[in-house]
Formats: structure tokens, sequence, C-alpha cells
């Protein structure tokens, strides 16, 4: 686990990127105040978890401290558009979408950008119905990754999205009728991931695996 020293400190600071792994589930939460928004480091950080989780097969909650899941990555850190940063953020992407076990996000507040992509990597999304989901990147000069939201989004929304820019709520893009998305009362999504990683946690750990694999195969066809 990656985490950093605290300047003119003998203790480090926490991780950016906590894990808590008990009872079959790898409850991961991103914790950089004031919007969770990503850096370098924190996508080392979630990949590591997860691989973590993968030793085990063990179910996996996404989700955010500070009342929101995260604001992208961090404008304002070196790398921001770069080839190197871009490959650092689909690893992680790629992680999510290939753990052997289901994968929940709960999404509260704002999912923006590489947040968004990271919550919609999961296999199953409950949101806030309030939460802002937006891809800011045609604004920024910066070239988007479209292939991760077509998991719970149609294109015209995608194309809306990634061609202007603008954020949505999750009761605008109706993303419960459209994905099949659990949508809640802000301030419930975690009780709600909860319930379903209860529901999941009943069923045989190989089955949910051989039939996530199976579901990979079948629905990329």
């Amino acid at each position: 686990m990656n985490s950093h020293p605290v300047e003119g400190r003998g203790r480090q600071a926490p991780p950016e990127v906590r894990l808590d792994l008990a009872g079959g589930v790898a409850r991961v939460r991103f914790d950089r105040p004031p919007v969770n928004a990503f850096t370098v480091d924190m996508f080392g950080q979630l990949r590591a978890h997860l691989e973590r989780a993968s030793e085990s097969r063990a179910l996996v909650l996404l989700t955010g401290a500070n009342g929101r899941f995260s604001a992208g990555f961090d404008v304002n850190q070196p790398g921001r558009g770069d080839a190197a940063t871009a490959n650092e953020a689909h690893q992680c992407v790629a992680a999510i979408q290939d753990h052997p076990a289901p994968v929940v996000a709960a999404v509260e507040g704002a999912a923006v950008g590489i947040g968004l992509l990271i919550a919609v990597s999961a296999d199953i999304l409950v949101i806030s119905r309030s939460a802002r989901l937006g891809m800011p990147e045609v604004k920024l000069g910066i070239d988007g990754d479209a292939a991760p939201l077509r998991r719970f989004l149609p294109d015209p929304w995608i194309r809306r999205m990634c061609l202007s820019g603008e954020t949505f709520t999750a009761a605008d893009l109706r993303i419960d009728c459209y994905a099949g998305a659990t949508v809640c009362e802000p301030g419930t999504t975690e009780e709600a991931a909860e319930a379903v990683l209860g529901s999941l946690s009943a069923i045989e750990p190989a089955f949910l695996e051989r039939a996530k694999r199976g579901l990979a195969k079948q629905l990329s066809t």
C-alpha cells in the first residue's frame, strides 16, 4: 500500500484510498478531501487493493468519503492528460472490470471523469438520484474514454455528455430505467449497497466467479 510522508514529522499520512477487508468483502473508500480527486499515486493504491482482494476472491464495494464518490483526476496534479496518466487510469478501470468477484459502486455527490469511469466499471451501480455525473474532458482539451460508459448509459447520452462536457444528475439520465441501477435518496447509497453485498454473499463464490466470467464473454460479443 502506498502512503505519503507527513512533512516535518516522523509518521506517515493515511492512504487516500483505504481498504477494509473483512467477511469476504473488500470495502474500498476514496478519501482525499474535499472531493476525492485522483492522483497517479491513488491509481496505484486502488490497483493494489484490488489485487489483494483478488487473492481471496472477495466481493468489492467502491465508495467515497466526504459525501462524494470522486470528482475525477486532480487537474492541478502533474501528468494531466498525458499518455502515462491515461494508461494508469485505464489499468484501474480494467482491474475493476476483471476482478473475479462482483464489484458494487455506491455513488454519492459526484462521479466525474475518471471517477465516473470507475463507478460504471462496477458490475452493480447504486447511486443517489442527485449524484452529478459528467465527462468534462472535452472542456479541458483531453481525449476521453467513452467505452466504460456503455455499461450503464445509452449511446445518445454518452455522445451528449462527452461532446458537451455537461453534467447531469442520475435522475436526469433515468439511469434506473435504462441501466438497471439502484437509485436511492441522497445519503442512503452505502446502506443499499451493503444490502446488495449481503445478497451476493449468500451465493457460492466459485459460482459467482464463473458467472461473471461467462457474462463478460457473452456481453462482449
